[in-house]
């Protein structure tokens, strides 16, 4: 196949990348996406679609890239099968299994090309424009176990990587305070496989020529128990509680808003929508929630969509209120989520749900 194009997203530092190839055949063209995961899953998702109208494939990028808040960036083809490769490394390390069909990519990960890694990886990342989206950046990473990541932003070769947690965990909250002109403390709240904790991170940074980490000090962690972790992280959640009136409602919400991410529960699919940019890094204050436009659970009966801001709320209720389709029985605010755990309960009426909490 002849290489035409290919284009992936600068959200390496969230952790997660989409990739678009285009290749050219004597009798169709082979579009292929990639969900590339570098925190744990390596290749965690592929499509590919041949001779697919245009609708079709922009659909396709709106699902898989149009979530991840950042622009793109193009790739050579060298470049582009070496990404590919290193991440299927991941999966092989890992005992993962690839997504399918694996026979319509498994040539490029054959191929190992090697090209300048850093120059690869700092293509695939949103270029830093303050010390506070830095210093979230690398706290994220940190707690990520994404030694790739740090190495490319240390100052010096021998800074040791430090083991915060046994496996990748996630920055669920963190507070930047800048000490001195060069050094900040990160004040951390994580989760990971063994529960939560708080965590204080010291930084000392070298601005010149870019963003870069002279030395770093890690203090000890301190458990938070599960009884206070939802008043920790808590913020407001807006719900719409909708009915269903006709069938197929995914597809409408697809076809509303093709950027929705899916994720199939027992009793339903939830879509989320992610804000079109990551500036919620370059806050002091960062909450992992602050990237989401909004979350829809559709189940036999009912949408129920939520929000965590007053204007994303607004903004959710305004796409929706108009169709034929469904038609809103009831509005609610609580003071903490509770979207996830009616998702993964076995009711399928919300109001019934709302009893039992």
């Amino acid at each position: 196949m002849e290489f035409e194009k290919a284009d992936v997203t600068r959200s390496r530092l969230m952790g997660t990348i989409g990739l678009y190839i285009r290749w050219k055949e004597e009798n169709y063209i082979l579009h292929q996406f990639f969900l590339l995961d570098a925190e744990a899953d390596g290749i965690a998702d592929y499509v590919g679609l041949k001779n697919a109208d245009e609708e079709s494939v922009n659909l396709e990028i709106n699902r898989l890239m149009g979530g991840l808040g950042e622009k793109t960036q193009s790739l050579s083809e060298n470049e582009t099968k070496t990404l590919l490769f290193n991440y299927g490394k991941m999966n092989l390390r890992g005992s993962l299994t690839f997504p399918e069909p694996f026979k319509e990519y498994e040539e490029l990960l054959k191929k190992d090309t090697r090209i300048d890694m850093k120059e690869l990886f700092l293509k695939t990342c949103t270029d830093i424009t303050t010390d506070i989206e830095f210093i979230n950046y690398m706290t994220m990473r940190l707690i990520a176990k994404d030694e790739e990541a740090f190495s490319y932003f240390c100052s010096e070769s021998d800074i040791k990587f430090p083991e915060l947690t046994e496996k990748p965990g996630s920055l669920l909250k963190n507070n930047v305070v800048r000490v001195s002109k060069d050094r900040y403390f990160s004040n951390a709240v994580l989760e990971d496989d063994t529960g939560y904790y708080r965590l204080k991170i010291g930084f000392t940074l070298i601005y010149e020529p870019s963003f870069s980490i002279r030395s770093i000090l890690i203090t000890e962690k301190q458990r938070i128990v599960d009884s206070i972790i939802k008043s920790e992280i808590a913020r407001p959640e807006y719900i719409a509680n909708f009915r269903i009136l006709k069938e197929d409602t995914d597809k409408y919400l697809l076809k509303l808003m093709p950027m929705l991410y899916k994720v199939e529960f027992d009793y339903g699919n939830m879509f989320t929508r992610f804000k079109t940019n990551n500036d919620h890094v370059k806050q002091t204050e960062y909450k992992i929630s602050d990237d989401l436009q909004g979350i829809y659970f559709v189940n036999k009966r009912e949408l129920i969509f939520t929000a965590f801001d007053e204007q994303s709320y607004q903004e959710g209720i305004s796409n929706l209120k108009d169709s034929d389709q469904i038609k809103l029985i009831n509005e609610f605010i609580f003071p903490y989520p509770v979207i996830y755990d009616f998702a993964q309960s076995d009711y399928e009426n919300f109001s019934k749900y709302l009893t039992t909490i």
